[in-house]
């Protein structure tokens, strides 16, 4: 019977993975990075481990104070309103040979924190949405992550912008946020996004929230991960098909370069993405406010790297579901296990 059984997640796993395949090796537009062979390794050797004595601590920060933000947008919901504040990403490019690179994508410099709120008090539990990789319209949002019933159950919910996603892009055809012709640039924006969404924690705290919970799914899951090497002030983390391994998005490929990728590039490569991959920190969150929903057959966010971080950090509370990462079967279980998870942190009632 238990044979059976693994023969068919096996064969459901391969059904569920064929789209993320087909998507997988889409093509995308070709970008071509200019720079002699000397100066990207330059760049690389950068972000390698000898050069960051403590490198988490040396390379991904966290701002102290809430940043001053305005108000973008606001318009009525339901019984209450959907506002959008915006605030200027205070982060600093830490190579100062990819300053002209980072600083070049002028609406990336602003950040954007979409709320939508039951009333002007904050004493309502609030979850904080981490879209996935080209899911940031929030549109889109409200669909993933059924941002409706959410509100109808009493609970406040935001939505962070990570970079180059909605109006932190001038084009929704074009993305800027993995750059294989220019990993460097890719580091340094990840350092971004984990800056700003600090800012956004900070922003909900300053305007009174006290209880906020994040669910980040896919390229949210990894944000979130990558947030949990901190002691991060939210009451729990829930993450949904994290995509906790770039390498093969990021590698060096041919066409990228005006030089042929040595194994000197190669292997530079590998090393300097250890720097913004939460597999190779240690826990900083009370992994016992965890919870992860992997995909079994998950071929676009390789679920492989999901469970060995899983395993590293000793993470008590995931669920396992057949299927890819867009098509997979047994759809209730993401549903109950991520309404069951805020009754357990007490952002619903038991009843609900």
């Amino acid at each position: 019977m238990k044979r059976a059984r693994n023969i068919t997640a096996g064969v459901l796993n391969f059904i569920g993975g064929i789209p993320d395949i087909i998507m997988k090796n889409a093509p995308w537009p070709k970008k071509l990075n200019l720079i002699p062979y000397d100066e990207y390794l330059s760049n690389l050797n950068f972000y390698s481990p000898e050069n960051w004595v403590e490198k988490h601590k040396s390379f991904l920060k966290l701002p102290n104070d809430a940043p001053t933000f305005s108000e973008f947008n606001r318009t009525g919901y339901f019984d209450g309103h959907e506002l959008v504040f915006k605030y200027p990403s205070r982060y600093e490019v830490q190579n100062p040979a990819l300053k002209n690179d980072f600083y070049r994508y002028r609406s990336n410099l602003t950040a954007y924190l979409h709320l939508w709120r039951h009333d002007q008090s904050a004493n309502r539990p609030l979850v904080l949405c981490l879209h996935g990789f080209l899911m940031g319209d929030p549109e889109r949002a409200k669909i993933m992550f059924k941002i409706a019933r959410l509100f109808r159950m009493g609970v406040d919910v935001a939505l962070y912008t990570q970079p180059h996603h909605w109006k932190r892009s001038k084009s929704i055809y074009a993305q800027h946020l993995l750059n294989p012709e220019n990993v460097p640039l890719t580091i340094e924006t990840f350092g971004q996004n984990i800056h700003d969404l600090h800012s956004a924690v900070l922003l909900l705290k300053n305007i009174g929230y006290e209880r906020v919970g994040i669910i980040g799914a896919s390229l949210g899951g990894f944000t979130s991960a990558l947030y949990a090497t901190f002691k991060a002030p939210v009451d729990f983390m829930f993450m949904v098909v994290p995509a906790l391994d770039f390498s093969y998005y990021l590698s060096p490929k041919r066409g990228k370069f005006t030089f042929e990728a040595d194994e000197k590039i190669i292997s530079k490569t590998k090393e300097a993405l250890n720097l913004i991959s939460p597999v190779k920190y240690d826990a900083g969150f009370d992994v016992q406010k965890i919870c992860v929903v992997i995909h079994t057959g998950d071929r676009l966010a390789e679920s492989k790297a999901a469970q060995e971080w899983i395993r590293r950090w000793s993470i008590p509370h995931h669920v396992e579901v057949v299927g890819g990462h867009w098509l997979y079967f047994d759809r209730n279980v993401r549903g109950r296990t991520w309404y069951e998870w805020l009754k357990k942190m007490g952002y619903l009632p038991s009843s609900a």
